[in-house]
């Protein structure tokens, strides 16, 4: 049967923010929409879901007024029977009540068990510290954002256990919008499984909303007798609008498998730091195999370092970067012995942008708003960029060549999240340091950009630079970084 398809036009004044027709929405089946950051996802899912400014946006749906399509029965069904988790869960959360007195409200009073369905999303050893968090009262800093996410998720799950208990309810839609991004692998893995779980129960509408293209890998083999009720869609920008296709799973698997390493050899190390390092009173040691040691990056190498969520691995890296202080630790870079103590302006004078640089894992901590995207480029101190020609030949690394004309005269602030990652790697990779340190590298990126990125990694190897990477997208960096090269971070202790 041939699902339901949706024209979806939305604009912000004079401007398209959202041109998309046949987005196909199967009922009663599991829709997982990729693509990059600010191309319209969670716009699309509030219009389907019928919650879209009215007030800041002109919305249609197929060709009709948002008023119609939200009365329209179906819609008055998804709405009523259904949940959005939105990507920032403090949209959703009233600080000034309690998260305990927030996971009964509205619908979910009649729910049987409250803390019992979020505590799924909690490993076992941690009931009591998921207790203490329903006391606090929500704000933009606490809980983390991966707390919260996984209660308003827990929440959405509670709402699905009241529809499979009454078949009146079995006409709801469930967006989920990127509802797994402050998540680890493992959290991520519980939150999926839990999903399929309840959906196997209740055969609702569910539309995913995310990055992160390597559940496909996980769906794949923990759920594959899903079948064809599971569907995986990308948007994608085509002609000054959005297109959205079916993306192959086939295609993803065979990316994978293409980027294996081929067998390779140390080579002396150019960054060590010392395991044991302390910060904010925890002290971290880094593993390898199993085992205790330091964290060593050689030329050409690319090494990853991995730990949960919120462990601290960007900690780690801003203390190598300098931009950290640290209570102790001790490394070497580049030949030089440094630690706690050595002045920051060793840093300043000798290694932001000569021996190390680093992207960080949000855009906005390294761009400026107002400059325009070549002035971004321009002001580099690297000789890759120094002409227009070259800057628009860095641009066309990672942007289509067609659009480089018209990017380049935007002010940082008007670009969508994917294009401020691109701009940020971009940055990184021209000037071209012995050693770079990519955070979550992938983040907000769609398909093909993911794929680019990944060769501008490569290059960097095979000219000789060392690559620090870390990332939850672990399906991908664990087979195309060497086992040798992956460390675990740990907190002593714990």
């Amino acid at each position: 049967m041939t699902p339901p398809v949706f024209d979806i036009a939305i604009r912000d004044g004079r401007r398209v923010l959202v041109d998309v027709a046949g987005f196909p929405l199967a009922p009663k089946q599991i829709s997982i929409l990729f693509g990059e950051s600010g191309i319209g996802k969670s716009l699309i899912g509030k219009a389907l879901f019928g919650m879209a400014d009215t007030e800041a946006l002109h919305v249609r749906v197929n060709g009709e007024g948002y008023a119609e399509y939200r009365s329209r029965p179906q819609s008055v069904e998804w709405r009523r029977d259904g949940f959005f988790v939105f990507q920032e869960p403090s949209t959703h959360f009233n600080p000034l009540l309690t998260l305990n007195e927030q996971i009964r409200e509205g619908d979910l009073e009649g729910a049987p068990s409250h803390l019992g369905v979020i505590q799924e999303l909690w490993p076992d050893k941690d009931v009591l510290p998921l207790s203490a968090i329903l006391k606090i009262y929500p704000s933009p800093f606490r809980p983390s954002g991966g707390e919260k996410q996984r209660i308003l998720a827990g929440m959405a799950f509670e709402k699905m256990d009241l529809t499979a208990a009454d078949q009146r309810r079995s006409g709801g839609l469930f967006v989920f919008d990127e509802p797994t991004g402050s998540l680890d692998r493992e959290a991520r893995n519980r939150f999926l499984d839990r999903l399929i779980l309840r959906y196997r129960r209740s055969r609702v509408t569910v539309l995913l909303i995310t990055h992160d293209y390597s559940m496909i890998g996980y769906l794949r083999q923990r759920h594959a007798d899903l079948g064809t009720a599971l569907h995986f869609l990308e948007l994608a920008r085509r002609d000054g609008g959005q297109q959205v296709s079916v993306f192959s799973p086939k295609r993803y698997f065979a990316w994978i498998e293409s980027r294996r390493p081929s067998p390779s050899h140390p080579t002396p190390p150019f960054l060590t730091v010392e395991s044991g390092l302390s910060v904010f009173g925890k002290t971290y040691r880094f593993t390898r195999h199993g085992e205790r040691a330091d964290l060593q990056v050689g030329s050409g190498e690319l090494v990853y370092l991995k730990a949960g969520s919120g462990i601290g691995k960007t900690t780690v890296v801003k203390i190598v970067m300098g931009l950290q202080k640290a209570e102790r630790f001790r490394m070497v870079i580049g030949g030089v012995r440094l630690g706690e103590v050595s002045p920051l302006r060793y840093w300043k004078h000798s290694l932001w942008g000569k021996k190390v640089t680093m992207a960080f894992q949000h855009a906005d901590e390294a761009l400026n708003p107002h400059a325009t995207v070549e002035d971004s480029l321009a002001i580099l101190p690297a000789a890759t960029v120094k002409t227009r020609d070259q800057r628009v030949h860095v641009l066309s690394l990672l942007f289509d060549a067609h659009s480089v004309s018209g990017v380049m005269a935007k002010k940082v602030w008007q670009l969508s999240g994917g294009q401020k990652q691109r701009l940020n790697l971009l940055r990184a990779f021209a000037l071209s340091t012995p050693l770079t340190i990519l955070d979550e590298p992938l983040n907000a990126l769609d398909f093909e950009s993911i794929g680019r990125v990944i060769t501008l990694i490569e290059e960097e190897q095979r000219s000789g630079h060392g690559i620090l990477l870390i990332s939850h997208n672990e399906d991908i960096f664990d087979t195309i970084v060497p086992p040798e090269r992956v460390y675990q971070l740990e907190v002593a202790g714990q």
